[in-house]
Formats: C-alpha cells, sequence, structure tokens
C-alpha cells in the first residue's frame, strides 16, 4: 500500500491489536485507538486494573507494534502496522481538542468497568506499512 493508502486506511479503522513483548513472552491486546497523520501516531486510552498485565508488558516493551486489519474473504483485506516508541501523555500534552478529536474517530469505546484507571497512550510510529489484496 501506498503512504496515503495506509493514512486513509488508518483513519477509516477505529480497533487494532497493540502488540507487547516481555522477554521471551508476547502479549496482544485488543484497542481502540486514533491516527493522527500529520504526526504519525496512534493515541490510545487504555484501561488498567489492578496488578494489571498489560501495564507490566507495556513497562518491559521497548518497541511495540499496532496491527490494524480488515478482512471481507480471502481475496479482499488489508492489513498495516505501525511500530515504535509508546509513551503516557501527560496532562500537559492532552488536550480537549486530542480527547474529542479521538473520541470521534474511536467512537464506539464502551466505558469501562469500575475500578479501572485509564490513561492517555500515544504511539510514535517509526515504521509503517500496508498491504492490501483485492481481486
Amino acid at each position: 500500500m501506498a503512504e496515503d493508502e495506509i493514512s486513509t486506511f488508518l483513519n477509516e479503522q477505529a480497533t487494532g491489536v497493540l502488540c507487547l513483548a516481555n522477554e521471551q513472552r508476547a502479549y496482544g491486546v485488543p484497542v481502540a485507538f486514533a491516527y493522527d497523520a500529520a504526526e504519525d501516531r496512534a493515541i490510545m486510552d487504555l484501561g488498567f486494573a489492578e496488578d494489571s498485565k498489560k501495564r507490566r508488558f507495556i513497562e518491559a516493551t521497548e518497541e511495540v507494534c499496532l496491527t490494524v486489519y480488515e478482512w471481507d474473504d480471502p481475496h479482499n483485506w488489508r492489513s498495516v502496522v505501525l511500530s515504535g516508541s509508546f509513551e503516557p501523555l501527560s496532562e500537559d500534552e492532552l488536550d480537549d481538542d486530542i480527547e474529542s478529536w479521538y473520541y470521534r474517530v474511536a467512537k464506539d469505546i464502551d466505558v469501562p468497568d469500575a475500578g479501572v484507571e485509564l490513561e492517555w497512550y500515544e504511539l510514535q510510529g517509526d515504521e509503517l506499512s500496508g498491504v492490501a489484496l483485492s481481486e
């Protein structure tokens, strides 16, 4: 896929799998995201329960990847992988524009159960690749 096709695809999607690693173990987490092509980043509002496995894996992972795909049948599918650094967004970096943009793009997000702590994260894209098959 060309860069503009990848950007369009990511802006059409709102969910993917965040891939993390801790030593020799992998962990894939389904996430909602919003893609900011101008900054080459994906923004996520992640929920963490007490003693969160997800948090432990995030802290151990040097480079994460977000896999986003759309599959209609074996002859019609698209996928994109965005890899890079993954850091929390501070209160200074988070403003009402980012938050409203995120919820507008990732509009089907359910409010988490009580006891889940929400934190904003940014995946800053270092590598971006996409493949599509359409027959």
